[in-house]
């Protein structure tokens, strides 16, 4: 395998540090470009900066293979001159450097964000993006200026995740979680009609003997060894849970 010298931009955050520690199992060189630094494996350079400096990264890029690009202002900071500032400024000063300082390849990490709600499902390659908030509108922005670096010769794939989420980070689907350890049952919906949010309720605490919840969260409250959540014995593998109204 040949060792490719890499930079991670936003390498302390959640889906960063993954990266990085896989990059660094690979066997590859890594440095990360964070404001924060982060508990990464010996060996990874550091480079505190903003993505919106170019002095910093200049910095960072110089050297690299290879630059994955991570940092993103996040709809939650509810400011739109961040969101564009970090998400399509900073986009484009790190293009540019990596077209100045030769690198082989940049992967950018946008959004399925840039698609809103989508008129049909499954989202597909021809699906034409229809963002309908300032999130998605700027990671839509972003795009359009890895597809310029691109038509001027620099080597750009575009990823689109979903929500990301794993072991320290669950998010709101915490609340899934607790949710299907206390013993309730899940809305599954399949490919016929919905039903309507209002007709959904969380069954409440109260509503069954504490010794009942206790057995039921002793024996779903936490991953198996291979980190799936493990199923109610009354629901095989292949058949979807009930839908409760």
């Amino acid at each position: 395998m040949v060792r490719v010298r890499c930079l991670v931009t936003g390498g302390s955050g959640y889906f960063g540090s993954l990266l990085v520690e896989r990059l660094v199992a690979d066997g590859h060189e890594v440095r990360n470009l964070d404001l924060l630094a982060a508990d990464h494996p010996d060996g990874v350079e550091f480079v505190r900066g903003d993505v919106r400096d170019r002095a910093v990264v200049h910095e960072a890029v110089s050297g690299c293979d290879a630059v994955f690009h991570n940092v993103a202002q996040v709809p939650l900071a509810n400011d739109e001159y961040l969101l564009r500032s970090v998400n399509v400024d900073g986009t484009r000063v790190l293009l540019e450097a990596c077209s100045d300082l030769g690198v082989g390849k940049v992967v950018h990490t946008s959004s399925s964000a840039v698609f809103g709600v989508p008129d049909t499902n499954p989202v597909l390659p021809t699906t034409v993006p229809k963002p309908e908030e300032a999130y998605g509108h700027a990671k839509l922005a972003a795009e359009w200026a890895c597809l310029d670096a691109a038509r001027d010769g620099l080597d750009v794939s575009i990823v689109r995740p979903r929500t990301i989420l794993g072991h320290g980070r669950l998010g709101i689907f915490g609340i899934l979680f607790d949710w299907i350890a206390d013993g309730a049952d899940p809305v599954v919906l399949g490919d016929r009609e919905p039903l309507p949010v209002r007709a959904r309720r969380r069954p409440r605490r109260r509503d069954r003997p504490p010794a009942r919840r206790r057995a039921r969260r002793s024996s779903t409250s936490a991953p198996t060894a291979s980190g799936r959540w493990p199923r109610r014995s009354s629901t095989s593998a292949n058949t979807p849970g009930p839908v409760r109204g």
